[in-house]
């Protein structure tokens, strides 16, 4: 539901948040058998079993997806090691850094001349899809040029897709607005530093 706010001597804006909308999934084990989380011990650790108590080991956990009608099993992704050359696509474009909804950022050192040319020099930008972390998500990454060094950019979401789906519809309210912090401007600048 649109959240209004009240800009002073501008107008109104109504406001919704914005998410990445996960893949519905169901953890499985690799036959795509349901299974049932539990905690055990006085430690909490985290078990799954299939509906006869079978204990199905981390390693074998698996996601079923649907997607396009197919119901397919997927295992965790390894932490990607290595891109092969097909997969990789130089970009003069880095836009897609700013429009991700979701962005993890890793900083890059390299010995590679090509690689420094190629983006610090050409200002160009290397994208390809790679698992990172625990290894349930998949990212398009990017390499690039930040400010004179190479930077590598998880993302994931497009917000000029998301925006589609919004209309640009006003809506008209009359609200009286309290504002709960006269010194907000200050808070925020105290809380960021």
């Amino acid at each position: 539901m649109a959240k209004s706010v009240v800009l002073d001597g501008y107008g109104t804006i109504m406001i919704n948040p914005i998410d990445i909308k996960e893949q519905e999934f169901e953890t499985v084990d690799s036959q795509g058998n349901p299974v049932t989380q539990k905690t055990i011990g006085t430690r909490a650790k985290t078990i799954y079993v299939t509906a006869d108590g079978t204990e199905v080991p981390s390693g074998q956990l698996c996601k079923k997806f649907i997607v396009e009608d197919e119901e397919i099993i997927c295992p965790k992704f390894n932490p990607t090691k290595e891109v092969s050359k097909e997969d990789i696509e130089i970009l003069d474009d880095k836009t897609q850094i700013f429009s991700a909804l979701e962005r993890k950022f890793y900083n890059v050192v390299t010995d590679n001349q090509k690689i420094k040319d190629l983006i610090l020099k050409e200002n160009k930008s290397l994208r390809f899809s790679a698992a990172y972390g625990s290894g349930w998500k998949v990212w398009q990454t990017i390499l690039t040029n930040w400010n004179g060094r190479l930077l590598l950019v998880a993302c994931r979401g497009d917000l000029v897709k998301e925006l589609e789906k919004y209309s640009d519809d006003t809506v008209e309210l009359a609200i009286e607005v309290i504002p709960q912090q006269k010194n907000m401007k200050k808070l925020v600048m105290a809380l960021m530093n």
